[in-house]
């Protein structure tokens, strides 16, 4: 009996390295994790409908859209402390409605996150260029030329208003309209404890056309750069955008 207990001793000995081990590796915290980023678009409460749907906007104007597009870009998210933890390398995303409404932030650092820091357009040091690949390819026929740069915006259209119809043709581009805006989220993300959470976007079109400036699409319905798609660059960054979810 006592060297069955002895032999016992020894097996637990022997054996509580592996579980100690085991152990530690239940408890590990992962060092990073992967966020996805969905954009919804939708017109006021409407989603929206590529030529099959007429919206009313702000100014009480008919519309419809036919094709949507716009650059999201350096992108970052911020931590609990209110400082930048990660910054995501060639953050550039050519979002449209008929394509990419989605795309994946990388090897996020596992910490907690309060906000997420993007910009609409392309910034300065890519804007002049057009030798570049990916979502800023030329193919994707969002830029002028290597001097004008790119279209940060393409929305296009018909409208019917107070006093006249036609086409809405807005190209908005130009360095004074890249704007950066910072979104607070709905709730934190802990990346210790959730390695793959998902941001829920929305982008609502109508906020192009108001807040701070009312678009009448009688007095302007198309523009690229200038004081009119100024404007517009003014409203995309104030709640074109807005966080509705966090999936973790």
């Amino acid at each position: 009996m006592k060297k069955t207990t002895i032999f016992k001793f020894i097996l637990l000995l022997l054996a509580f390295p592996f579980l100690a081990a085991c152990s530690d590796d239940d408890d590990e915290v992962p060092e990073a994790g992967t966020v996805q980023v969905n954009i919804q678009h939708i017109v006021g409460s409407e989603p929206l409908q590529l030529n099959d749907a007429t919206y009313t906007s702000p100014a009480g104007d008919t519309y419809t859209v036919s094709d949507l597009k716009y650059y999201i870009s350096n992108v970052k998210l911020i931590g609990s402390n209110g400082q930048t933890v990660y910054i995501e390398p060639e953050s550039y995303h050519l979002i449209s409605q008929d394509g990419k409404l989605a795309f994946e932030l990388l090897d996020v650092p596992a910490n907690t996150y309060n906000q997420i820091e993007l910009s609409i357009g392309v910034d300065e040091a890519h804007n002049h260029s057009t030798d570049q690949e990916g979502d800023l390819d030329p193919s994707n026929e969002m830029v002028w030329d290597w001097d004008t740069g790119y279209k940060f915006v393409s929305l296009m259209g018909s409208y019917t208003g107070d006093t006249k119809s036609g086409f809405l043709v807005f190209h908005i581009g130009g360095d004074a309209n890249f704007k950066t805006i910072t979104l607070d989220l709905p709730q934190p993300i802990d990346l210790r404890k959730q390695t793959n959470p998902e941001l829920m976007l929305q982008a609502d079109v109508n906020e192009m056309f108001q807040g701070p400036n009312l678009i009448d699409f009688d007095v302007m319905n198309s523009g690229g750069h200038g004081a009119g798609p100024s404007m517009m660059a003014e409203n995309y960054s104030n709640g074109f955008l807005k966080i509705t979810e966090v999936k973790q």
